[in-house]
């Protein structure tokens, strides 16, 4: 399967002197730490968007509605005014398991849930990226699959420990792929980043490179 599916795209990009993230994501921060980024936190009501395009895009495939919903999110956190000579990117990350998307939890209980329904099965990640300058649009997403490992006793007492060491309420699905403990991944397929929360080297192939991922 693909990894990596193009959205929208217009424009030529012209040479950039500065970069704005559009996020307060210490994650995003670090992984684009090569590019300098300024940094501009936007704030978006999110669940409003994704339920429009979700409705939207009611013709496609759960997986495929969702990531371009998630694509729809990053573009609507660029619309602002756009500074000259300016680079701004923007991503959104989504967990898709068993069609649905799991968003951020609201509570602990919620998170453990989450983290036990992904044992022994398989599910997605998608991180869509916006990059936008005054004369250039490009939106794209990555996509990869997470397999759990089978259920067993042990591994409750592991996500138990994680859900209250970790407290995750802030990651989209529950978890942070970099701090699981390696007894409950079984599998990966893709970009290890796009979990993370960015696709460093597709962006950077587009940015840099002259060329991007041949994908649908």
């Amino acid at each position: 399967m693909s990894f990596v599916y193009n959205y929208e795209k217009r424009g030529h990009l012209q040479p950039f002197h500065h970069v704005t993230l559009l996020s307060a994501s210490p994650r995003r921060k670090a992984l684009l730490d090569f590019l300098n980024p300024d940094i501009c936190p936007v704030t978006i009501d999110e669940r409003v968007i994704e339920e429009h395009f979700m409705g939207l895009f009611a013709d496609k495939g759960f997986l495929t509605r969702a990531a371009m919903t998630c694509c729809e999110i990053s573009k609507a956190k660029s619309n602002r005014p756009l500074s000259e000579d300016t680079l701004y990117i923007s991503a959104d990350t989504i967990v898709v398991s068993e069609d649905a998307i799991l968003n951020k939890p609201a509570d602990l209980f919620q998170a453990k849930q989450m983290l036990l329904s992904y044992l022994g099965k398989t599910h997605y990640v998608v991180t869509s990226v916006c990059l936008r300058t005054r004369d250039y649009l490009d939106v794209f997403y990555t996509l990869a699959e997470v397999t759990f490992s089978p259920y067993y006793p042990a591994l409750k007492t592991v996500i138990d420990d994680y859900v209250h060491q970790k407290q995750q309420l802030d990651k989209a699905g529950a978890y942070g792929i970099q701090e699981l403990d390696p007894r409950l991944i079984s599998k990966i397929s893709g970009d290890l980043h796009t979990i993370i929360g960015f696709p460093v080297a597709e962006t950077s192939l587009r940015l840099f490179g002259g060329q991007e991922s041949s994908n649908s």
